[in-house]
């Protein structure tokens, strides 16, 4: 038990990241959200204060350790009456958390048509920061232009996730490296969230699954959907329903993985049909994926260092070669491209959350 704490605390010592909390969140906020930390370990219904997950390094568990009587509390506000904390204990909370997560879901989208999950990216912070548009408001803004169109409305989840944060891309290419580093940080976090998120999914009714999510989201959407050759072992089952619906906006992701496409535990396709729907809004000139600076587009270290990117920015014809590959070896599986190149080097949710951007992928969600 000491050695697995010392890798917890010892980790983050020796990481760039500059976390993102949600122990603080806010009571006003009337829609469904679910949060994570930068280990994809969900945050119980508790207020943590952002500056004891600092001291934690970003990690719940970590904070579990230094915090025991909060912890006790904790497990038994889910009804849950250990006696000691240790990994066990701690992975026993993390399934109670969940599963109310899950329970709630199920409840309270009896009445709607689908379920949808909005994933935002990376360097996304939950409380203002500067002039930077933060991960809520991005949420609302992508919740009404989605709604905008006539079509039904899902039961919309927002999924928060340690994407870190630092201010801002410039043509400093110093402060840019910094943030190249936080996001190859990011990257894997966002794998782990997307690991985490299969065990909400399991407990879910079968009913249609939505997903948007935009920049860094797509490798948490990735995680969940699929196994890629780094996948660990004894992950739990991918997602099982019979009707899933992704969109990814501007994913900062590489087009590879996503020949794993069909590595699932769940087996949800066929030669000719496939649960899973997939459409892809990219933007060849987005400098942000180009991981270029924003002026010139000369310099910067590209698509494939800190993290791949080439997929939402369509590099070398990237998104375009991936539906030729599905074609070729998942014929029966649905990939739709949409090219918004018109909009400009923005990469920014807010961007596409306007003059009827999203209207594609609002009916392509609804089968339209």
């Amino acid at each position: 038990m000491k050695l697995l704490h010392l890798l917890f605390v010892l980790v983050p010592l020796f990481s760039e990241a500059q976390h993102v909390y949600f122990g603080e969140r806010s009571q006003q906020d009337t829609s469904f959200s679910i949060h994570f930390d930068k280990d994809g370990f969900p945050y119980p219904d508790y207020v943590i204060a952002d500056s004891s997950m600092e001291k934690a390094y970003g990690s719940l568990f970590t904070w579990f350790q230094q915090n025991n009587e909060d912890f006790m509390e904790i497990c038994r506000n889910y009804d849950y009456f250990p006696e000691s904390i240790d990994k066990k204990t701690i992975y026993t909370l993390r399934a109670a958390i969940i599963q109310r997560w899950a329970d709630s879901i199920n409840k309270r989208s009896e009445q709607f048509p689908a379920i949808a999950f909005y994933i935002h990216g990376f360097r996304k912070s939950y409380h203002q920061q500067g002039n930077d548009v933060t991960s809520v408001t991005e949420f609302g803004m992508l919740r009404n232009e989605l709604n905008s169109y006539g079509n039904q409305r899902p039961f919309a989840i927002d999924v928060y996730w340690d994407g870190t944060y630092d201010c801002c891309f410039s043509s400093n290419f110093k402060k840019n490296k910094v943030l190249f580093n936080l996001f190859a940080d990011a990257v894997e976090q966002a794998k782990k969230t997307g690991y985490s998120m299969r065990l909400l999914t399991a407990r879910l009714y079968n009913k249609p699954l939505q997903i948007v999510a935009h920049s860094l989201g797509a490798q948490v959407t990735a995680s969940l959907l699929f196994n890629d050759p780094s996948v660990p072992a004894n992950l739990p089952e991918t997602p099982y329903q019979e009707h899933i619906s992704v969109c990814l906006i501007a994913p900062a992701v590489g087009a590879q993985q996503f020949h794993s496409y069909h590595n699932r535990f769940q087996e949800n396709y066929t030669d000719t049909t496939d649960a899973y729907r997939l459409m892809i809004v990219y933007n060849e000139a987005d400098f942000v994926l180009q991981k270029k600076d924003p002026k010139t587009g000369f310099f910067g270290p590209g698509v494939h260092r800190y993290g791949e990117t080439g997929l939402g920015c369509n590099h070398r014809h990237s998104a375009e070669k991936l539906k030729n590959y599905f074609s070729e070896h998942f014929p029966g599986s649905t990939i739709q491209l949409i090219d918004k190149t018109s909009m400009g080097k923005c990469h920014s949710l807010r961007c596409y959350t306007n003059s009827g951007h999203l209207k594609e992928v609002s009916n392509f969600l609804w089968g339209n």
